[in-house]
């Protein structure tokens, strides 16, 4: 399509957006909306901690997903804003505005009411918490999907996530299929990078400005369950009239997982199952035809409109494609439910690569106490991602959305796993190793301020 078609034709779609109070160009897409962990969330998380201690509610650990074990009777109910129910555990999503969304203060006192809000009888368990932000004050909004756990214990754990975005692409219509399927594709990928792909359920979570997108977003839910086989749960729904779109899902493993967190060690090396930074080339894409004075100077440095419209092109193709064959090699390379971790044959640790970028590693090296060294940071395009971060069109463009996989396993086993993922055509890179025990310190090589101008980010790190 000739640019000026192309920038028509982002202009109407940019004020479809404006009309339902979205500025695709003050938020980044995807998994970008995202709450600041650093500045917002985990500050207010420890403000109201010992508060939620004495009202017997526990919010565990950042993890990828909610994790438990199965019992023979599970009944799930999903409340906005509060309600009740004798849950024992929960899955939170939070929307709050912008100015909630800055201050730890002001995040600590919402979450506090929203938590405080759902009527138990039981100790409550948040296992996991997702939290966005939206450019409408009136937007905010608590969507709190509840368990009860009754009857015996099964021999396999359940697995539980939500996540949501509000834009994918901004050239493609608010009501496509594609952005639904990177949607819930983005919800079960913290199903996936477990190893969990068994009795998938998922709850779609919809919201729309007008009732007919909202229904269409939700005809696209159940096109999605229908395609990939994946049972649809039908729940009560926000009613914020802010773009939302995206799912809680549900899934079972008979197997351990990946949570081996006390055995990573300095035999240990770092995959990533393909390139990272999905939503820098749409970014680009976008801004080029906002700002069309930027063609220039990237075409100074030969990357082409073809170029960029290509790496943008390849970055939906993985979001869009939910992640089952890595969730079933990763199955492969864990013990029976109860078994023993063997250093030689299992993976120890695994997560994704979604709105933090490759901030992840960090938390996560943490998490296990390494220390860790990259040296290789793959992305889409090198030259599309260093170009976007010094124009600042985003503040980290190894960020993604249903992102890459990252997998810490002994070296034999990482191995095994890059030949694995390469006969399914995949892109796996060795990007680092485990130094060995430590405080969570990260080397990274100099590159990485190629990719990453956000000082907070980037002070996390030790730059080689």
């Amino acid at each position: 399509m000739a640019i000026d078609k192309l920038i028509d034709k982002f202009r109407v779609n940019l004020d479809k957006y404006k009309k339902m109070g979205l500025n695709p160009l003050s938020l980044a897409t995807g998994c970008a909306v995202k709450v600041d962990l650093i500045d917002t969330v985990y500050p207010a998380i420890h403000k109201i901690r010992d508060e939620l201690v004495r009202r017997n509610i526990e919010i565990l650990p950042r993890e990828d997903a909610d994790i438990f074990v199965s019992r023979e009777k599970i009944y799930i109910k999903r409340v906005i804003n509060g309600g009740e129910f004798d849950a024992d555990r929960a899955v939170s999503l939070i929307q709050v505005n912008q100015e909630t969304s800055g201050n730890p203060d002001k995040f600590a006192e919402f979450l506090l009411k929203v938590y405080t809000s759902i009527k138990t009888s039981r100790k409550l368990t948040i296992g996991k918490g997702h939290s966005i932000v939206t450019s409408n004050p009136k937007g905010e909004v608590a969507v709190l999907d509840l368990f009860r756990l009754d009857g015996a214990k099964e021999k396999s754990y359940t697995v539980a996530n939500n996540d949501t975005i509000q834009i994918v692409d901004p050239l493609d219509d608010p009501g496509s299929q594609m952005q639904v399927d990177v949607a819930i594709s983005n919800s079960l990928n913290d199903l996936f990078t477990k190893g969990v792909f068994q009795d998938l359920r998922m709850i779609p979570v919809v919201d729309a400005p007008t009732d007919d997108l909202k229904q269409q977003l939700l005809r696209n839910a159940e096109n999605y369950s229908r395609e990939y086989s994946i049972e649809l749960l039908s729940d009560v729904q926000p009613n914020s009239k802010t773009l939302m779109i995206g799912a809680t899902v549900i899934g079972k493993s008979d197997h351990e997982l990946p949570t081996y967190y006390n055995m990573v060690n300095e035999n240990m090396e770092i995959l990533v199952t393909r390139p990272v930074g999905e939503l820098t080339p749409i970014n680009v894409f976008m801004w080029m035809l906002t700002v069309p004075e930027l063609i220039e100077d990237m075409e100074a440095r030969g990357i082409t409109i073809q170029r960029v419209e290509e790496a943008k092109k390849k970055a939906l193709n993985y979001m869009r494609e939910p992640n089952t064959e890595i969730a079933k090699i990763i199955y492969d390379h864990l013990p029976p439910f109860g078994g023993t971790f063997d250093e030689n044959s299992h993976i120890a640790m695994t997560t994704d690569v979604t709105g933090p970028g490759l901030f992840v590693i960090k938390e996560f090296a943490e998490k296990a106490q390494v220390d860790v060294e990259l040296f290789d940071i793959p992305v889409i395009d090198p030259d599309i991602h260093e170009f976007a971060t010094e124009n600042f069109i985003i503040p980290n463009s190894t960020a993604g959305t249903n992102g890459a996989i990252v997998i810490f396993a002994h070296k034999k086993v990482i191995d095994e796993i890059f030949d694995e993922l390469k006969r399914k055509s995949l892109e796996p890179h060795i990007i680092g190793k485990v130094i060995g025990k430590g405080n969570g310190t990260v080397i990274v090589p100099p590159t990485i301020t190629k990719y990453i101008h956000r000082n907070n980010v980037l002070r996390q790190f030790k730059i080689k």
